[in-house]
């Protein structure tokens, strides 16, 4: 898999007591939507997922990895499963389609196509102990808004973001950042029409929070890239009954199995893991 970057900005609001990021994940999607044979919309929301576990990750205060998990509740919903997992530098993830269930879709949005009182859940893997797991549930159109409500309920950080096709842009209310000052952020971010959500670089729409003293404090590089090996495919197999494993055999006593994130295939002999 050919590694082409996106630029992660992180940034400060010092006059708002608001810090946030932002990502044009313009290579991260294309790389995803090829892999698992996206198109139209599911393409667009699982792109959005994407950048969203990479807006997670960057409010994590030092946390090494973020899951970030979408349920449907409702068992004919089209899509029954998305997951982004975000590593510094690195994201990954999969589409899980409800088989035999035709994709005729109505409207727009995340629950068109995964239903009403999604799940959402996360892990913060901090890198010490036990990762933090959280799951709630929620009833909206949009996956901008489960995200806000997931901040504001498990998180419990006043927080906006917006996910507008390629573009991911999310402010957090910092301690001291009182109720005039948020609004003059969320203002500002509101203004930005959607015609410069779609076309202009992060730092040309930077350029919208310059009276609240705009400051970039950093920039990171992210790719889609899975972490998979030979070694770490295989484990799937430990502790299934010898029996499973000689009905997933080949007459030659080999395995194929297919990274659910990255699409590869690895070969396993069963006789030689003996």
């Amino acid at each position: 898999m050919v590694k082409v970057e996106d630029e992660l900005i992180r940034f400060l609001l010092p006059k708002a007591k608001v810090r946030g990021a932002i990502i044009r994940g313009e290579h991260i999607t294309k790389q995803a939507i090829h892999i698992h044979g996206l198109q139209d919309e599911p393409a667009t929301l699982f792109g959005q997922v994407l950048l969203a576990s990479i807006m997670l990750l960057s409010i994590s205060k030092g946390g090494v990895r973020q899951v970030l998990q979408l349920d449907a509740t409702d068992a004919q919903a089209p899509v029954q499963r998305m997951q982004a997992e975000c590593r510094s530098g690195a994201v990954r993830g999969y589409v899980q389609w409800q088989s035999g269930v035709a994709a005729h879709v109505e409207g727009h949005g995340i629950a068109a196509w995964m239903g009403k009182n999604m799940l959402l859940s996360t892990v913060r893997d901090l890198g010490v102990g036990q990762p933090y797991v959280s799951t709630i549930q929620h009833d909206s159109d949009w996956l901008a808004e489960h995200l806000i409500h997931y901040l504001a309920q498990s998180v419990q950080v006043e927080a906006d973001m917006v996910l507008h096709d390629d573009m991911a842009l999310m402010l957090e209310a910092m301690p001291g950042c009182d109720d005039h000052a948020w609004f003059e952020a969320v203002e500002s971010l509101a203004k930005i029409s959607n015609a410069r959500l779609a076309q202009d670089t992060p730092d040309q729409i930077l350029q919208h929070f310059e009276h609240l003293g705009c400051q970039v404090v950093g920039r990171d590089m992210y790719a889609y890239q899975c972490l998979c090996t030979d070694a770490n495919m295989a484990q799937v197999l430990e502790g299934m009954p010898s029996e499973a494993l000689q009905d997933l055999a080949d007459e030659k006593g080999n395995i194929t199995l297919s990274c659910q994130y990255c699409k590869r295939a690895s070969q396993v002999n069963i006789d030689e893991e003996k």
